[in-house]
C-alpha cells in the first residue's frame, strides 16, 4: 500500500472545477493507475483537505503507486519540481497494535438504507422486489451516533434510536476502534464540514446526491487487524467520491 499527498495549486480555474465535481476528481485520480486498483488488500481511497492558510491538499491510498504527472498538469504546478510525494504505507501499517491512541480525521458519507428505518420504498429491482434507498443522516448527532452509535447520545436528553442501539455495535467499534470521551463520558468528536453533495455524472449522466462529513477527534485502537482494513478499504459509502479515508497521526508527534 501507498500514502500519497498532493498540494492543489488553488489559484488555478481547472482546481476550483474539479474540487466542485467529485465525479471529475474520482476521474482524475483513477487516471493516475495503470491499471484498476480495487484488491483484497485494499483500493484507491481518496480525501481532499482545506489547510489553515486556505490551500488544499489532496491525500490517496492505494494498493499501487499513482503517476501523477497528469493530475499535476491539471491542478498542480507543472512548471516546478514535483511538489507531491507518496511513500509506503505497510511500514506505519505494521506498527499499528491495541491500546494505542492516535488523533484521527474521517470524511464520509453518514447514512443508511431506508428500510433501516422502516420506511418502504417505491422503488422495485429487476426481481420485483423493493430496492433499498440510501438516505444521509442530517443532523450533527446523527453523524455523531453514525460513528460512534449510542455515545453520542450520552447528554443529549434524548431517547436513543433503535438504529443505534448499544446491541448493534458502533462503527468504530466494527472498524478497530474507539473515540475517546471526555470527563462526562460524551465522545471527544468533531463533526464539520456537513453538506449534501450533487453532481451529475458525465455529460448527460445520472445525477448523484450524498451527504458528507469530517470528523476529527482522538481513537484508542481496539483491534489492530480491524483498523488496518479500514485504513485501506475504507469506511462507509461513496468512497469513488471522496469520502471513506480515514487518516491517522500519532499523538506523541
Amino acid at each position: 500500500m501507498f500514502f500519497t499527498q498532493f498540494p492543489i495549486n488553488m489559484t488555478r480555474r481547472e482546481s476550483r472545477a474539479m474540487l466542485a465535481s467529485p465525479y471529475r476528481m474520482h476521474a482524475a485520480i483513477a487516471g493516475s493507475f495503470p491499471f484498476s486498483q480495487t484488491s483484497g488488500d485494499g483500493r484507491v481511497l481518496w480525501r481532499v483537505d482545506r489547510m489553515p492558510d486556505g490551500g488544499s491538499r489532496l491525500y490517496i491510498v492505494s494498493p499501487g503507486k499513482p503517476s501523477l504527472v497528469g493530475l499535476d498538469e491539471q491542478i498542480g504546478w507543472p512548471d516546478c519540481e514535483p511538489q507531491w510525494g507518496t511513500r509506503g504505507y505497510d511500514p506505519f501499517l505494521g506498527r499499528i497494535s491495541n491500546g494505542q491512541t492516535y488523533s484521527f480525521r474521517l470524511v464520509a458519507n453518514p447514512s443508511l438504507n431506508r428500510s433501516t428505518r422502516g420506511g418502504k420504498s417505491d422503488l422495485l429491482n429487476s426481481e420485483g422486489e423493493p430496492k433499498r434507498n440510501r438516505i444521509g443522516h442530517l443532523t450533527i448527532l446523527e453523524q455523531t451516533a453514525w460513528l460512534v452509535g449510542a455515545q453520542a447520545y450520552k447528554g443529549a436528553d434524548k431517547e436513543v434510536p433503535g438504529i443505534f442501539a448499544p446491541e448493534r455495535g458502533s462503527r468504530a467499534q466494527r472498524n478497530g476502534f474507539e473515540v475517546l470521551s471526555d470527563d462526562e463520558g460524551c465522545p471527544s468528536l468533531i463533526v464539520s464540514n456537513s453538506n449534501r453533495i450533487s453532481f451529475t455524472k458525465g455529460v448527460q449522466g445520472n445525477k448523484v446526491t450524498f451527504t458528507r462529513a469530517q470528523y476529527d477527534g482522538v481513537l484508542r485502537v481496539t483491534d489492530a487487524d480491524a483498523l488496518r482494513h479500514a485504513l485501506v478499504c475504507g469506511i462507509g459509502h461513496a468512497k469513488g467520491f471522496g469520502c471513506g479515508l480515514l487518516t491517522l497521526v500519532p499523538l506523541d508527534r
